[in-house]
């Protein structure tokens, strides 16, 4: 056929009645600029060898590099479904390969939500087991709860080293740029593993206000030869130190201390208030307002008659 897409030349000739002159058509060569051009730039290439043809590289078909002749190949049945089996394989490829990022920092964003309300209303993680279905049939829609895989113990480890971390990766830069008391206290249960929980207490200048927040739960007895020592006042001053030293905390920060009146931690001869008394000069001493007040209560109920015990008991 003359108007095929093979054709490399076209012969034009005079009209009728007009003087008979064979014109020959004027080849053209491929135009660099079409590369940038938008419905041509995916698919057509110049071929090296032959500055006067095109190749498609969907197709694998070779023309002849003339606009109007690229054009018909563009809008030809064979090119479309071409186009359209190639750049559907693409999409689908890439979309396996490469997750939807925005998508997949929301489902984290959804999931460290869930996970800190469960921290902060104090409830069991056993229920994620559950919940996470319960989701998905609520919000059949959502691409969001679709994509929420969590259960007890990635909601364990989310609050643990994803939101507590985070936690505490903010209190350590507070405590190195602002003054700050040590509250502590050891467990008193007769388990096999002795903790010592250390609270600090400062002035959050950002929001003008004193806070009170968990800092570390130490292990007193990290081995058989610690085990033996026991929990004496060295040992606990010296975990307690360690704490704040592995942060890199500055101990001239530290202007506080409390603790329970025990003689191990208040006494006024070889105790842990005494350490800090002799290493931190001019630091504030406090014995703990509700163990002293739980004393008094006790030594005030010793006075009172057998008769009103009986009845505050009973209150």
């Amino acid at each position: 056929m003359a108007n095929s897409e093979e054709e490399m030349d076209i012969e034009v000739r005079a009209p009728r009645g007009e003087q008979t002159k064979n014109l020959s058509h004027r080849k053209q060569k491929f135009r660099d600029e079409w590369l940038n051009m938008k419905e041509f730039k995916n698919w057509l290439r110049p071929v090296k060898e032959n500055p006067l043809k095109a190749h498609c590289c969907y197709c694998r078909f070779e023309m002849v590099s003339e606009l109007s002749t690229v054009k018909k190949h563009m809008n030809s049945i064979k090119h479309k479904s071409a186009t359209k089996s190639i750049t559907g394989t693409k999409t689908n490829m890439i979309s396996t390969i490469i997750p939807n990022r925005n998508n997949d920092q929301a489902i984290k964003r959804a999931e460290i939500k869930i996970c800190g309300f469960l921290a902060e209303h104090n409830i069991s993680f056993n229920t994620m087991d559950h919940l996470t279905d319960v989701l998905k049939e609520a919000f059949p829609d959502s691409k969001i709860a679709e994509g929420l895989h969590l259960g007890r113990t990635k909601s364990t480890n989310i609050v643990k080293h994803v939101i507590g971390q985070n936690h505490k990766d903010e209190l350590i830069n507070d405590l190195k740029n602002t003054n700050f008391s040590i509250i502590i206290d050891e467990s008193t249960d007769v388990g096999t593993v002795k903790t010592l929980c250390i609270c600090v207490r400062y002035f959050d200048h950002k929001i003008n206000k004193l806070k009170s927040k968990f800092f570390d739960l130490v292990k007193v007895f990290k081995d058989s030869d610690s085990a033996n020592e026991g929990a004496t006042a060295n040992k606990i001053y010296t975990e307690v130190l360690n704490a704040f030293a592995k942060e890199s905390i500055p101990f001239e920060n530290v202007i506080g201390f409390a603790s329970d009146g025990c003689n191990a931690m208040m006494g006024r001869w070889n105790s842990v208030s005494s350490r800090f008394k002799e290493d931190f000069p001019g630091i504030i001493i406090q014995k703990c307002i509700c163990h002293s007040l739980a004393l008094c209560a006790s030594e005030a109920c010793k006075a009172l008659p057998r008769r009103y015990l009986h009845y505050i008991i009973n209150l």
